[in-house]
C-alpha cells in the first residue's frame, strides 16, 4: 500500500515596499519638472497669429522662442550702423567705445534705436566728436590693441550712420568677410571737426 505525501511549497513572504509620504513628493517634483519642461510647447497651440504672437511674446527656456532665435530672417539682415570712411575711400568699422561706456551690444541697440528715431545726425556727430578729441590726443605710440586701432582710426576723415541689408550667404560665403553689405542707405554724416547732416542716400 502506497501512502502519497503531497507536498505544499512555503507561501512566499511579501517582498512589496509600501508607497510613502517621501516616495510621494519626489515623484511630485518629477512631474513638476517634466511639466516645466514641456511647458514653452503651449506656444505652439492655436493658429498661425495666435502661435506668433505667443512666440515672440518672451523667451521660454529650455525650447528659446526668443525672436533672435526663433523668427525666419529668410537669410537676410538690416542692421543700422556706424563706419568710418578714410581719404583714400576705405572704410573702417568704428569701436563702440566713441558712443559710449557700454558694451558692443549696448551701444549696438542704442544706435539702431537713435536711428529709428531720426536721430542718425547726433549718432554720426558724437563719433565724429570723439574722432576728433582722439586725433587731437594722439596716443598713436606702441602696439597695444587701443594704440593699433587709434592708428587705424586716424584715417578716418569722416562718418558715416548707415542702414544696411545683409545676405548670409554671400556675406558668411569665404572665409573673409565681405567689406560692403548688399544694400545700404547713408542716414546721417558728419566730417570729422565738423558738423553732421542728416541725409537718405542709397549707395549700393
Amino acid at each position: 500500500m502506497f501512502i502519497s505525501h503531497s507536498h505544499c511549497s512555503a507561501p512566499k513572504p511579501d517582498t512589496a515596499v509600501p508607497v510613502t509620504p517621501r516616495d510621494l513628493w519626489a515623484l511630485a517634483g518629477y512631474v513638476a519638472f517634466a511639466g516645466v519642461l514641456l511647458a514653452p510647447l503651449r506656444h505652439y497651440v492655436g493658429t498661425p497669429k495666435q502661435v506668433r504672437r505667443a512666440k515672440f511674446k518672451r523667451d521660454s527656456f529650455p525650447l528659446s522662442t526668443y525672436p533672435m532665435f526663433s523668427t525666419d530672417r529668410k537669410g537676410r539682415i538690416i542692421v543700422p550702423h556706424v563706419v568710418g570712411i578714410t581719404a583714400d575711400g576705405e572704410r573702417i568699422c568704428l569701436h563702440h567705445r566713441h558712443y559710449g561706456a557700454g558694451g558692443v551690444n549696448q551701444v549696438r541697440k542704442q544706435v539702431a534705436r537713435g536711428v529709428r528715431r531720426g536721430h542718425a545726425a547726433a549718432i554720426a556727430q558724437r563719433y565724429a566728436d570723439s574722432l576728433a578729441a582722439e586725433h587731437r590726443q594722439g596716443r598713436l605710440n606702441g602696439s597695444s590693441p587701443g594704440a593699433i586701432r587709434r592708428r587705424r582710426e586716424a584715417a578716418v576723415v569722416e562718418v558715416l550712420v548707415v542702414r544696411s541689408r545683409f545676405i548670409f550667404d554671400d556675406y558668411f560665403a569665404t572665409g573673409e568677410q565681405p567689406s560692403l553689405p548688399k544694400e545700404e542707405t547713408v542716414r546721417a554724416r558728419c566730417v570729422v571737426g565738423g558738423f553732421a547732416e542728416r541725409v537718405e542716400e542709397p549707395t549700393k
